[in-house]
Parts: C-alpha cells; sequence; structure tokens
C-alpha cells in the first residue's frame, strides 16, 4: 500500500495514574516484593477520547505483602497511603482542518509512605498537546503544574518548579536549540539534565530520550538529606527522591513528579503527544 493509499489520521499518545509502583522494603533489614495496583490509570485510545478514573481512602499495610514472617507490628503498618486521586486524559474535538490536541490530568492529595516518613500534600500533572497539520512534531506544554506540602520527616521541604523553559519551548527541537543558543538558558538547565560529555548538549539514549527536570530549587531538607545531580534528593536514613523528573522525545512528554527509590514508586505520572499518519 502507499502512503497516499492510506487515510490520514491522528495518533493520540495520552496517560497518566495517580500513584504505583512496587514496594520493596518494609524495614532496612526486611525485604518485600508488593506490586502496587496502580491508582487511577487512565490511556486514550490512539483515535481520541476520554479515559477518566477516581479514587479515594487507598492504604496498603504490611499484611498486603503476603510475608508471613513479618512482626504483627509490621503487618500493622501503613505502607503507602492516598487520600484522593483523580485522572483525565481527553482529546480535542477535530476540526476540518485544524489542529489535533489532548490534555493530561492527574490530581492527587495526602499521599503518605513508609508511616508518614514520606508525605506530599497534593500534586497536580498538567499536560497539554497540540499539533498542527503543518508542524512535524506536537507543541506539549505543563501549565499548572505543582508540588505542595512535601515533607521528609519532621521536616517540611520548599520545592520550587521552573516550568517556563517546558512551556516556553514546548518542542523538544526548540528547546534543544535554545540551550544550544543561549548560553543563560545553557547555564541555568545544565545541572538538571542529562548532558552529552561529547556533545555538551542533552543527551540521548538509543531511543531518542532526552531526560530532564523541572526543579528549580530545594530547601528545608533534613539533616542527613542533601541534593545530588540537580534533582535528585539522597535521604540517607530513607532512599533517594527524584523530583519533577520529565522525559522527552520529538513527539511525546512523559512527567513524574515525584519517583522513590526506597521502594520503586511513582506519584502524578503522565504522558502527552502524538502524530499525524502518514
Amino acid at each position: 500500500m502507499s502512503p497516499s493509499d492510506y487515510p490520514t489520521r491522528y495518533i493520540h499518545i495520552a496517560g497518566g495514574f495517580a500513584a504505583g509502583g512496587t514496594l520493596t522494603r518494609i524495614h532496612p533489614n526486611t525485604q518485600i516484593n508488593l506490586q502496587l495496583p496502580s491508582v487511577t490509570p487512565v490511556d486514550l485510545p490512539m483515535v481520541g477520547g476520554k479515559s477518566e478514573a477516581s479514587a479515594s481512602g487507598v492504604v496498603v499495610k504490611g499484611r498486603d505483602a503476603g510475608v508471613a514472617s513479618l512482626t504483627p507490628e509490621q503487618m500493622e503498618r501503613e505502607l503507602f497511603s492516598v487520600g484522593s486521586a483523580h485522572s483525565l486524559v481527553q482529546s480535542d474535538t477535530m476540526v476540518d482542518g485544524g489542529p489535533a490536541g489532548s490534555r493530561t490530568l492527574v490530581e492527587v492529595s495526602k499521599v503518605v509512605i513508609a508511616s508518614g516518613e514520606l508525605s506530599i500534600d497534593s500534586c497536580r500533572l498538567a499536560m497539554r498537546s497540540v499539533h498542527d497539520r503543518q508542524s512535524k512534531h506536537p507543541r506539549i506544554s505543563l501549565e499548572g503544574t505543582e508540588i505542595v506540602g512535601l515533607r521528609l520527616g519532621d521536616h517540611a521541604v520548599q520545592l520550587t518548579l521552573d516550568l517556563d523553559p517546558f512551556n516556553r519551548y514546548p518542542t523538544l527541537a526548540d528547546l534543544e536549540q535554545a540551550f544550544q543558543s543561549d548560553p543563560d538558558l545553557r547555564r541555568e538547565l545544565t545541572p538538571r539534565f542529562v548532558i552529552d560529555p561529547k556533545t555538551g548538549t542533552f543527551y540521548r539514549n538509543e531511543s531518542g530520550y532526552v531526560v530532564g527536570s523541572m526543579l528549580k530549587s530545594v530547601s528545608g531538607l533534613p539533616p542527613d538529606a542533601a541534593l545530588e545531580n540537580g534533582y535528585t534528593i539522597n535521604w540517607r536514613s530513607f532512599g533517594k527522591i527524584i523530583i519533577g523528573e520529565v522525559f522527552m522525545g520529538a513527539y511525546v512528554r512523559r512527567a513524574t513528579l515525584v519517583r522513590i527509590v526506597h521502594s520503586d514508586g511513582d506519584v502524578g505520572s503522565g504522558c502527552s503527544g502524538g502524530s499525524w499518519y502518514p
């Protein structure tokens, strides 16, 4: 079949979930392998449409790990909880000759991990994708994204997110060009993007993905915690907390507001993008 014989259509890419992952630790000396059912997962059909999910009162305790050797205290320990969550992906109404687009919205509140060692008041991931028929790549923005009330133990941590580069340069090509031509932007983004030491620009893996973060600054960390690699909090008594990570390809962006490497868990995650075919 010739490409001219295939009717033009738009292939949507959009999805999200409030929280999910695998819990691997209940105590420094006790390993588990508890896969969490993802909270409010949504996925947009390639043809577009709407997918929406809500949940409240999600609680996972030690007994859910199915490990008989746990102590009674470990059985009742609250490993993970979500007060409320809402996820939505929805395509724009198609107009003859007009652009294709979609939105991704993930909202989650009152997240508690490891009996309150880490907690988050609320997260909101908002993504918007618009793709004109004449443009090679979709424009994907993060306007309205936020993380509120992160606490590590007794310490209230202040996070400052910087969404401007992602919204001002909504395609990867535009962002990379600005990074190469604007010394101020390059100086600002280099600490929080993975940089190729050979080229001095964004590193791409074999699939062509660039990785960076929307985190600009952090303060109020516990004494045994420090920021490393630009956007990773290394809290020695807990694990690593990755803030505002964004994977970027030519046709998609995927963001995770908080990623935990204590066990492996994501909070506030979603993607947006797509492409015209042929």
